[in-house]
């Protein structure tokens, strides 16, 4: 068992796991704490350093944003260092309460970092479910606090990390990273950080100009998650025909994202009105906070919408809203959000979903399709995200038309 355990920590099978089905996570593991909710025998938190593994995307990492603001809030001696994958880095550069970032390879063993940050922190805190997280958390902090699942094969997580929690899909990322924080006593605060300076914001005028206008943002990293490039066409027509607004494309330099924009303006019969450029994540946000509203798929650029304050229209087919949706800031409970689809609406914040007795399945091929697509997407309505909009927008912006 010894040997395996090493094996888990070292070895090169470490990868990333799937997402457990949330109705397999219904029960609470023994905590190892003093009897009063927290650690026992821990370090002085004081001047504690930590260190935040989020070994996922780009979303996964400005979610977790949360966990650094709770500890500088309370503990501003505290140091606070991230080991995030490398291309997500950006998410974290202008986070004040971030001192330092490491950045990890995707798809390498990791033993060189492993060896390099062995027992330098205090406290490491994983932020998923996986196996290297796990095993990060394990071998860079002198207490490690993490997650694990039902899984036979997690038996080694409850055994070394210090403090383990059940990975529980039923809550929403947020809340259930911050829970992390309980053992040690300091108090979560769930609100989501990312900023742009002067700079991002001229930038963004100077290439979008004065006239006001809606941003849209049809890409992702997974294509399971677009919605159809006629129905983009469609909410485009329908901004420009029946509001005073313009309707931009955000563009991205993937290459299946440039083929999405390109059916985009072959189904709009032409060219549409798009950023110049693909725009860095912070200029991007600065084009975002500068719109009047912002729509957008299951995406990064989604999760900063919600976070600068900016009114935001989330399209969302399999992925369940109630765990993975843009998060209000300073929400205070398990989740804004129901578990079946619906359009939701918290604050400036709308998630557009099919009310279908299978929405969501949190897969990525449908079950019910005879054509290999995602048909609660396919079957989205483009009014229904238009009327989603309107709504948002108050009647400011429109022309007077329903």
């Amino acid at each position: 068992m010894a040997t395996r355990a090493l094996d888990l920590l070292v070895g090169k099978n470490l990868r990333r796991a799937p997402l457990p089905p949330a109705r397999t996570l219904s029960c609470q593991l023994p905590q190892p704490t003093n009897g009063q909710g927290e650690l026992s025998e821990r370090q002085p938190l004081e001047h504690a350093t930590f260190l935040i593994v989020c070994l996922r995307y780009i979303g996964d990492v400005l979610l977790s944003t949360p966990l650094a603001l709770s500890i500088k809030t309370h503990l501003p001696h505290a140091q606070v260092d991230y080991l995030v994958f490398k291309g997500t880095e950006e998410v974290l550069a202008k986070n004040p309460n971030v001192r330092r970032i490491h950045t990890l390879s995707p798809g390498s063993t990791g033993l060189g970092m492993m060896l390099q940050l062995w027992r330098r922190y205090d406290y490491a805190l994983g932020t998923g479910w996986s196996d290297r997280t796990a095993a990060f958390s394990i071998a860079c902090g002198r207490q490690a606090l993490g997650f694990r699942t039902l899984a036979r094969r997690d038996w080694w997580k409850q055994l070394l990390l210090r403090h383990c929690r059940m990975f529980d899909g039923r809550r929403h990322i947020v809340p259930l990273m911050l829970t992390q924080l309980e053992p040690l006593g300091i108090p979560a605060i769930p609100r989501v950080v990312f900023d742009c300076n002067a700079g991002d914001l001229a930038f963004a005028r100077r290439h979008l100009g004065e006239q006001p206008y809606v941003l849209l943002h049809p890409y992702s990293r997974r294509s399971f998650k677009y919605w159809p490039a006629s129905a983009w066409a469609g909410l485009a027509e329908r901004i420009r025909s029946r509001t005073n607004l313009r309707a931009v494309f955000t563009r991205s330099p993937g290459q299946a994202d440039e083929e999405q924009f390109r059916r985009i303006e072959i189904a709009a019969g032409g060219t549409v009105d798009s950023l110049p450029q693909p725009f860095t994540l912070r200029q991007l946000a600065a084009a975002i906070q500068g719109s009047r509203a912002f729509v957008g798929i299951d995406t990064a650029a989604t999760h900063v919408a919600a976070a600068v304050g900016t009114p935001t229209i989330a399209l969302y087919g399999p992925t369940p809203a109630s765990q993975w949706g843009p998060w209000p800031n300073d929400w205070p409970d398990a989740s804004p959000f129901a578990m079946k689809g619906k359009t939701q609406v918290w604050g400036s914040i709308t998630v557009v979903q099919q009310s279908w007795p299978c929405a969501p399945c949190s897969r990525e091929t449908c079950f019910i399709s005879q054509r290999g697509k995602i048909e609660c997407l396919e079957n989205l309505p483009p009014e229904m995200v238009f009327a989603a909009i309107s709504k948002a927008l108050g009647n400011d912006d429109s022309k007077g038309r329903p």
